[in-house]
């Protein structure tokens, strides 16, 4: 598998930083020329990490590979990390996890039903995550008193958005530029990825920044203010750097400001987790023209965002790419064979209540 990117260009990373091999690297890059041609784009791509593993894809699994190898180096039994009930998250640490001998306790609050939800209960079940339910308002306390009676378990943040967690999208910059520097695409003018935790954002911008790739990257918010916001994005950029900094001071540091980052607002809808007309619209588009699955809570609003606004400001002649974080592995087979029942009790409401009305996915049979 090699090294990565980032330890080849400041070897003295390398050893200092925990890391451990999860993913398939470099995930592929394309011209979407069916949906660009579609919309007008005349250079449009797709940075696709839905490819990132063959396990379980998408954003997590760079992240994973810093958080996870941190948990084994400080002798961790399993950790203990939150989201909402369908989290994405949640479910690549449980089978990132699994891989290396840890199990995973999550803490899951509410969100809109979806039959994404009702999927990765299920494979959250299949992969044998211990599940505990939490209002948001319980959430902070269950996760002190599970850290306080179990000391052997090693807490990962929401979405895994720490500092040690964006470094695997500081690679990610680093992993672009070179497949510019191969021909692969040309220089992104601009990156549109989906905002919620805002490590992905973080992370790529440090890693544009720091490779050299003049590509301005592009937010499209799809969580609450609280979580996701220019000002929380620029501190996670800028305690990344010191970070990086602080273990090989030949890292320059890069300062960013709220002001100087773009955030795209008007797509989250009435919130996280419930889908919009827009983002089901493109999903569909992705899905008929190109071939690739996306989701109503992330990269459907994501895309709905980049369509939006490349059209709104005149930016159909430059360079696009939109950045998929959603796994491709088919699981729906591994979801079959649990058994919602088995799930805490307010979380089976999901199987026994119906899914939002603009829900784009086939609802798993109620056993």
């Amino acid at each position: 598998m090699g090294t990565l990117p980032l330890f080849e260009e400041y070897p003295g990373l390398e050893g200092r930083i925990p890391w451990r091999p999860l993913g398939s690297f470099p995930t592929p890059v394309r011209r979407l020329e069916r949906l660009g041609g579609h919309v007008g784009i005349r250079e449009f791509y797709l940075k696709d990490d839905g490819l990132s593993s063959e396990y379980y894809g998408g954003n997590k699994v760079r992240k994973l590979e810093f958080l996870l190898a941190e948990a084994v180096e400080r002798g961790a039994e399993g950790v203990l990390t939150v989201g909402g009930a369908g989290s994405n998250h949640v479910l690549a640490t449980t089978i990132h996890a699994g891989r290396l001998g840890l199990k995973t306790v999550a803490v899951l609050f509410d969100q809109p039903p979806s039959s994404h939800v009702r999927r990765n209960l299920l494979l959250d079940l299949y992969f044998g995550a211990e599940l505990i339910h939490a209002s948001k308002r319980q959430t902070s306390s269950t996760i002190k008193r599970l850290i306080a009676e179990r000391g052997n378990l090693h807490y990962i943040p929401v979405g895994g958005s720490t500092e040690l967690g964006c470094l695997g999208f500081v690679n990610a910059g680093f992993e672009l530029k070179r497949q510019v520097e191969e021909g692969l695409l040309p220089e992104p003018d601009y990156l549109f990825v989906a905002a919620g935790s805002m490590g992905t954002a973080a992370g790529l911008y440090l890693g544009c920044k720091l490779s050299g790739l003049k590509t301005r990257v592009v937010g499209v918010r799809v969580a609450s203010r609280r979580l996701c916001s220019p000002e929380r994005w620029a501190a996670l950029i800028n305690r990344t750097s010191a970070f990086l900094h602080q273990a090989d001071p030949s890292i320059p540091r890069v300062k960013a400001s709220a002001q100087s980052l773009l955030l795209l607002e008007g797509y989250v809808g009435r919130g996280y987790g419930w889908f919009t007309e827009e983002g089901v619209k493109a999903i569909s588009l992705m899905r008929r023209l190109e071939g690739v699955s996306l989701e109503g809570t992330y990269t459907g609003k994501a895309l709905a965002g980049t369509l939006d606004y490349v059209g709104k400001h005149g930016l159909k002649g430059k360079v696009i790419l939109f950045w998929n974080t959603y796994n491709a592995v088919d699981l729906s087979k591994q979801a079959g064979e649990a058994d919602y029942r088995r799930l805490p009790k307010p979380l089976q409401k999901y199987f026994e209540e119906p899914c939002q009305r603009l829900d784009p996915g086939e609802a798993l049979n109620r056993p």
